[in-house]
């Protein structure tokens, strides 16, 4: 019987040990360092208290404001919105400077406007608007935006959905009789059915400092950062809207390095149209291969396990030179408690030497089992 309780005792310290992984410790600085060579970083699939605990990732939320927007109150509007065949995008935007850099003392004007000449725009968010300050110009025409903005030492941004409606066919009748040898009549009817041809679907970001067009082609893919002269820059995120939809959305926050010069992020998890759902919080660095890896954890609003982030991470270079605050890019895998592949995430990031003062936006999706697996590489499943 003892031997039995001992070799239970056994195996549980070794399934214990097995789900909590450890660090690494620096016995120089005294410091537990992540452990950026298992597999989940030392991340374990526990539950933990909103926000992680940590005030300044709770204090994120308030970034983002939800806007209703008039323009749903036009005549028609829902009944355009409710059109199954219609196509229905989000974009995100955010402008100014992305890295928090309190030393910048002259504001920016931004003060601009989103158009699409053909269907209609909808706000559901407005990041960080000032009171006072940041507005959104009233709005008479489904199809036009306008804002007044003004950044200094970070940024302000808008959150849309985009739908564009199907066009309608062009029917043309003829009709023709013919007279058999026993005098009667035959009727036939002969319906032309025929779709015109209209202008490609053009969305249209005009400011101050930044002004372009993209399609809806480009709309569905977007991950991009636009860096200006002035240490000012764009960040244009978008996604197309299935009608059967994958859940979907965005993650944005804080890319940096910490005082003890780990390098760490924090952000929230959003949805598709704009709303924040959950935390994310994990370190990046390079492992004992020489990768340069990211390794995170996401969970609900309330603090509920959702996902393990596992990827890697690149450099931008400018003239071939590596910048002394580094941006790049970052692309990942979403597991769920079990270990198991179920989604993709992928975005920018601007570093800082500050943990607070960077900046990451990117987009996540959950896989549809019965849609498509997750063989191919991150960038065709997006």
């Amino acid at each position: 019987m003892l031997n039995r309780i001992l070799l239970l005792l056994v195996l549980s310290l070794l399934f214990w040990g097995l789900g909590c992984s450890e660090n690494f410790v620096d016995s120089d600085r005294g410091l537990e360092l992540p452990n950026l060579n298992d597999q989940f970083g030392g991340f374990t699939a526990s539950d933990e208290k909103p926000a992680f605990d940590d005030p300044d990732l709770l204090a994120q939320i308030d970034n983002d404001e939800g806007y209703k927007d008039p323009i749903m109150e036009l005549a028609g509007i829902d009944t355009f919105l409710a059109d199954d065949e219609a196509g229905f995008y989000h974009l995100r935007i955010v402008w100014g400077r992305l890295r928090l850099d309190t030393t910048v003392t002259d504001a920016t004007d931004w003060s601009g406007s989103l158009s699409v000449n053909r269907g209609a725009e909808i706000i559901r968010r407005v990041i960080r608007f000032e009171p006072n300050q940041d507005y959104i110009h009233p709005r008479t025409d489904r199809k036009l935006i306008e804002w007044t903005s003004r950044t200094s030492v970070h940024n302000d941004g808008i959150a849309v959905d985009i739908v564009v409606g199907r066009s309608n066919p062009v029917l043309n009748s003829t009709t023709t009789y013919e007279i058999t040898s026993e005098n009667d009549t035959t009727v036939t009817v002969v319906v032309d059915t025929a779709y015109p041809v209209i202008d490609p679907v053009e969305v249209v970001v005009k400011t101050g400092l930044f002004n372009s067009t993209f399609t809806l082609t480009e709309i569905s893919a977007l991950d991009t950062i636009i860096y200006l002269d002035d240490s000012n820059a764009v960040a244009l995120h978008g996604l197309r809207l299935d009608h059967r939809p994958c859940p979907r959305g965005f993650l944005t926050g804080t890319w940096g390095v910490d005082e003890n010069g780990l390098g760490v992020f924090e952000g929230l998890w959003v949805t598709r149209n704009g709303y924040v759902t959950g935390f994310l919080k994990g370190h990046y660095g390079q492992n004992d291969d020489g990768l340069n890896v990211f390794k995170g954890k996401w969970i609900s609003r309330s603090g509920l396990f959702e996902g393990f982030l596992v990827g890697t991470y690149g450099y931008e270079l400018v003239d071939d030179t590596e910048l002394e605050e580094p941006r790049g890019y970052f692309r990942g895998r979403i597991y769920s408690a079990d270990r198991i592949a179920i989604g993709i995430l992928k975005g920018r990031y601007q570093g800082s030497p500050l943990a607070d003062a960077g900046f990451f936006q990117g987009r996540w999706r959950i896989i549809c089992p019965d849609l498509q697996d997750l063989t191919n590489d991150v960038e065709e499943n997006f």
